[in-house]
């Protein structure tokens, strides 16, 4: 743009005289004449390329051609000495943590991970309570607790700061809770919860007792503190954990609180609550014996085989039964014409002799018997339900998979009860057992006919006598002439578990808040993991 031309517009012979270096603003020339230049304005910035591609620090490589071995020698000395002053730029290893490798070993890559470290001085937490745990051991927790036993645990607090607080306490809770309807006539009347406390207990593991009120206050230092702790539960048969729904509920729990004060309120921090299972202690009240079976069960009225009786003869060896152990049986079911429903000139008595039994069946039925009390009035509720059930193997020559085709059906052998099986007898709950015969009956002559074919099913019930302690490891009799020697239920005795400090091998410790606390040693793995 140094040149001027008439035929170029106004503003490009502005910007070109702008760009020139004179700053006389001069009148328009006629053809052929320079263009004047205009003056620079203030907040005008003109551009000016740089005239050096590499800042002065950095020097581009140039090969040299070395005819002297000294010479190059001294040039790769100072080359040398320049690679060390650009190293400390560089992030230092050690100041991270990450070990230094020595002269002459392999160089390794330098991961991430290895900047932190777990033996680094800083806390890896900011929380001022990063751990407050109930730590029952998993033989204790996870075993079936009987009266006159022990439960043993120990409470986890650490704190990074001192911290201010009122008491760590410990509370073990025994709670029942049963569902009953209300007495209205409604069909669909809603349950009502009834709650019932069977012993709450507490006890302060540190700091100030209950009796002092929220107002002394002591200091929980820097470190991990663990307390340990023992509950001896009384001679006393409290019922057994239990949990069904739209029935009740038996549980025993134990958590830890620790208390701090506040400015308007206290803080409050809860362990986890730790469920329990408990079982009493059921002792046989009689000698074993055999318990002999004869009942005849009638058909139903409304029924195609209502004029047909069932009739069960046959014996339970061993009986009152342990928990988990066999129990023998012998058992025989037959049709006959029922005389209490048929008249003497029923046309009906020939059919009696074909209606054979097909199936026949022993249910162990748990029985629940809920009680409470309801605006002033008692209400009962009982609750059934199938635990175990068998179908038995007739005792003819034919093959199983071969249906019976007569009138009589006997089977023999062993029946498994259940383990868990534990009777109790409490204020709101009581669980008994029983068994339920099934035999169903149908009309031989209706077998290959599959649309009028009719089924009927006879059932029986049977108490059965349960207990956890085998006969053989105590006298029945001496039972009977003492009855003092049982175990007496939980409302009829005033004795309550019992809460100690200790108790067991396990001491009170204190771990401080260093690198070496296992809580900062889990807290800075779990760091570096993450």
């Amino acid at each position: 743009m140094a040149s001027s031309n008439e035929s170029w517009p106004n503003f490009m012979r502005r910007m070109s005289a702008t760009i020139s270096n004179d700053d006389t603003v001069f009148t328009r020339e006629p053809a052929g004449s320079q263009p004047p230049a205009l003056p620079q304005r203030p907040h005008q910035q003109l551009y000016s390329p740089q005239q050096q591609l590499c800042s002065p620090q950095r020097q581009l490589y140039q090969p040299q051609q070395w005819t002297d071995p000294s010479q190059s020698m001294s040039s790769l000395s100072a080359g040398l000495d320049f690679a060390d002053s650009h190293q400390s730029l560089l992030p230092r290893r050690e100041s991270l943590g990450a070990p230094r490798a020595e002269s002459g070993a392999p160089q390794t890559e330098f991961s991430a991970r290895e900047m932190v470290s777990t033996a680094d001085d800083r806390p890896p937490t900011t929380e001022r309570i990063p751990e407050f745990v109930l730590d029952i051991p998993a033989g204790v927790r996870c075993a079936t607790h009987h009266p006159g036993g022990t439960i043993v645990g120990s409470v986890v607090v650490t704190v990074t700061k001192p911290t201010k607080a009122t008491r760590i306490r410990l509370t073990f809770l025994g709670q029942q809770r049963v569902y009953v309807r209300e007495p209205t006539q409604a069909p669909l009347t809603p349950h009502t919860n009834v709650d019932h406390t069977m012993f709450d207990k507490q006890l302060v593991l540190w700091g100030r007792a209950l009796s002092d009120g929220d107002a002394a206050q002591d200091t929980l230092l820097p470190g991990t503190l663990r307390v340990p702790f023992s509950i001896r539960m009384p001679r006393v048969n409290y019922p057994a954990t239990l949990k069904r729904d739209k029935v009740g509920r038996i549980r025993y729990l134990v958590w830890a609180t620790l208390e701090r004060p506040g400015t308007f309120v206290d803080h409050t921090l809860t362990t986890h609550k730790e469920e329990l299972c408990f079982e009493p202690t059921v002792y046989p009240q009689r000698v074993p014996e055999a318990l002999h079976i004869g009942h005849t069960i009638s058909g139903k009225p409304d029924s195609t085989t209502a004029h047909v009786a069932v009739e069960v003869t046959g014996c339970i060896l061993h009986m009152p039964a342990v928990a988990g152990d066999r129990v023998m049986y012998q058992l025989e079911a037959r049709t006959r014409l029922d005389h209490n429903r048929a008249d003497a000139d029923d046309t009906r008595q020939t059919d009696a002799v074909q209606c054979i039994i097909r199936f026949m069946r022993v249910y162990v039925v748990e029985r629940l018997r809920a009680r409470a009390l309801i605006r002033g009035r008692e209400q009962m509720q009982t609750t059934r339900t199938d635990i175990h059930a068998v179908t038995l193997v007739s005792d003819a020559s034919k093959p199983p998979r071969i249906s019976n085709s007569t009138n009589i059906y006997s089977s023999s052998g062993y029946l498994r009860l259940p383990l868990d099986m534990c009777p109790f007898d409490s204020k709101q709950l009581k669980r008994m057992y029983e068994l339920r015969v099934e035999c169903d009956v149908v009309d031989k002559s209706s077998l290959l006919d599959k649309v009028t074919r009719h089924k009927s099913t006879y059932a029986m019930r049977l108490p059965l006598d349960v207990c956890t302690v085998a006969p053989d490891d105590c006298d029945p009799l001496l039972m009977q002439v003492e009855p003092d020697s049982l175990l007496p239920p939980h409302h009829k005795a005033a004795s309550e578990p019992a809460l100690l400090v200790g108790g067991w091998e396990l001491e009170q410790s204190f771990v401080k808040w260093d690198k070496f606390n296992p809580t900062w040693v889990e807290l800075a793995r779990k760091r570096s993991a993450d």
